[in-house]
């Protein structure tokens, strides 16, 4: 801004100066022409004063002797010449060898005005001269012209020029000096408030103008100040609220996106990029479609916004997640401004229904098969073979194993779901790990004995009690001796024991027996999940015994893990928490 003030100020100083020196100057030549001319006029009056005696009396040598001497000293040309332009007198040649002068410019003019002057180059004596020519007053007539050289008058000029040349570099000087000092101080606060508004505009709203300028300067600097004042607090509190705004998000499981009208996301939280797998870094800014791989949800966006209608619907599986999408316009009135995107984790209701569909497959299986076993025997019996010795009691036992079967199953089934609806235990008290595992052992020890299994108790130490149902603990551990037993071949291992690890009671059920597939290991605590199903229902088994052990288990705080390998054995693992004394 200095700049474009001084450098145009300065030039017009210098024009102006330029204006000023060359219109003095031609006034000076102006004036020395003048004065140089009354000068001559003066000399020729003096001159004719002088000679007008001899030309009166008709002494004509005698006055150009004269004229000579008085042009030698006074440093002029002096020359007298007759009304018809014959020279008679020169201070400088000889007049009779000189042309008649009536055709001189100063000549003619003074024969016809009574005084000429002109400016011009002489034949005769070979330089610029001036010539001021007078007519003569009656009786003598005639003209009488005095010329000075114009050599010295240009130098005189000259001199004059440099003096006002040097008087004006001068006054220029020391008018750009002046002009300096009071632009610099003039644009010094403007320069200022510039500079702040620049530190504003890039985000550095701690910044004020120090201008103390009265005027409109002075009320600008205020006004930038105030605004800058304001602007900070609104800043302030826009960073608060998406402060708060991001911090709710970021505490939702929900995936949220916000997007403009041009599908560019403004807003979005972790949440959303986990379930709906983009990159959470640097996604603002982007177009919707550049993020979400998902076309249904882009669709529906884009419909969206085009209708104002609310979209819902699932998608799925994205990285085996299924969600619920909805998808809305913002604001809830008026006309579109974009889009919001909600996206749930709907994976565990889309599992609980595929399991809820599985499981009334599986009791529908589990129950029809010894349904028809008993009507069918039901049938045979009445037909007549209740009357038969041999077949009547054996149909009669197999039914009565068919019912039993129903029975447990019943029974467990209720079992599960008490246990399934409780979030804590019916009652808590302390249990004695190594007393629950005696009672378990020694329960199942004919069992085991008479499929000639060792059946082995281990209890490291002294072991803390756990928190817990009794009930419920030792029907848990006779489930998975029950298992070990059933699946371990004739002649087999079992070694039930029990230890403190750090905070934890640990409890294993390890076995010799057929072990379990690698890839049926996640599945075994699944309801009605069997490995080897023709064998299970051979054995009595309802496919539920390990689920109720995994909720027992969890209703106690604890967790229950599998280690197997096919054709070497499977050790459970119960870990519980101890009572910390």
């Amino acid at each position: 801004m200095f700049r474009r003030l001084f450098v145009p100020i300065l030039l017009i100083i210098v024009a102006l100066a330029g204006a000023v020196g060359w219109h003095g100057a031609a006034q000076m030549r102006t004036a020395q022409h003048d004065d140089m001319k009354e000068a001559l006029r003066q000399e020729a009056r003096l001159i004719h004063f002088l000679i007008k005696e001899d030309l009166g009396a008709g002494r004509a040598a005698e006055a150009h002797r004269r004229i000579r001497g008085l042009g030698t000293a006074a440093g002029r040309r002096v020359t007298l010449v007759a009304t018809d332009g014959k020279v008679l007198a020169d201070s400088e040649a000889d007049p009779a060898m000189m042309e008649p002068h009536h055709r001189r410019p100063e000549i003619a003019q003074a024969l016809a005005t009574g005084e000429g002057i002109s400016v011009r180059h002489s034949d005769t004596v070979g330089r610029d001269l001036m010539y001021y020519a007078w007519k003569l007053p009656e009786p003598e007539g005639g003209v009488l012209r005095i010329s000075v050289p114009v050599a010295g008058l240009e130098e005189h000029y000259a001199a004059l020029t440099r003096g006002l040349i040097l008087f004006s570099g001068v006054a220029l000087l020391a008018a750009a000096v002046v002009c300096f000092v009071v632009v610099r101080r003039q644009t010094a606060p403007v320069v200022e408030l510039t500079r702040v508004a620049e530190r504003i505009a890039t985000g550095d709203l701690l910044v004020r103008s120090s201008v103390l300028e009265s005027g409109e300067v002075g009320e600008l600097a205020k006004s930038l100040n105030a605004m800058t004042d304001t602007l900070a607090a609104r800043v302030e509190e826009e960073r608060k609220s998406r402060a708060e705004i991001e911090a709710l998000l970021a505490g939702m499981d929900e995936g949220v996106i916000a997007a403009d009208l041009q599908q560019k996301i403004l807003l979005y939280n972790k949440a959303a990029a986990g379930l709906l797998d983009f990159d959470g870094a640097g996604a603002s800014g982007k177009l919707l479609w550049e993020v979400v791989r998902e076309e249904a949800v882009i669709r529906a966006a884009r419909e969206s916004l085009a209708s104002g209608d609310r979209k819902t619907f699932q998608v799925g599986p994205v990285r085996n997640r299924h969600l619920d999408v909805s998808v809305y316009p913002w604001p809830a009135a008026g006309p579109p401004e974009g889009v919001v995107i909600v996206a749930h984790d709907a994976t565990e209701s889309v599992r609980y229904q595929e399991l809820r569909k599985e499981f009334v497959a599986n009791v529908s299986h589990e129950l029809r098969t010894p349904l028809t076993m008993i009507k069918g025997f039901v049938e045979t019996l009445r037909d007549g073979a209740s009357s038969d010795p041999v077949k009547g009691p054996e149909f009669l036992a197999t039914i009565e194993k068919h019912v039993d079967q129903l029975t447990n199953l019943v029974s467990d089934l209720l079992e599960l779901s008490r246990l399934e609806s409780r979030e804590g235990l019916p009652r808590r008290a302390r249990v004695e790990v190594a007393s629950t595992l005696t009672r378990v052992v020694e329960f199942m020890k004919p069992a085991a004995e008479k499929r000639r299994q060792s059946l082995e108790l281990s209890v490291n130490g002294r072991l803390p009690g756990v928190a817990g149902d009794p009930d419920y603990l030792e029907r848990a551990v006779s489930n998975l001796v029950d298992n070990a037993i059933k699946y371990t071949p004739e002649g087999g291992r079992i070694r039930v024991s029990a230890k403190a690890v750090g905070d934890e009671v640990v409890i294993e059920v390890a076995d010799s027996g057929i072990g379990i597939p690698p890839e049926d290991v996640s599945r075994i605590f699944e309801r009605f999940y069997r490995v080897d199903k023709s064998r299970s229902r051979e054995m009595g088994g309802t496919g539920l015994g390990l689920s109720i052990v995994k909720h027992v288990v969890q209703v106690h705080g604890g967790t229950v893990d599998v280690e197997s390998a096919v054709g070497k054995g499977t050790t459970f693992r119960v870990r519980l928490p101890a009572i910390v004394a």
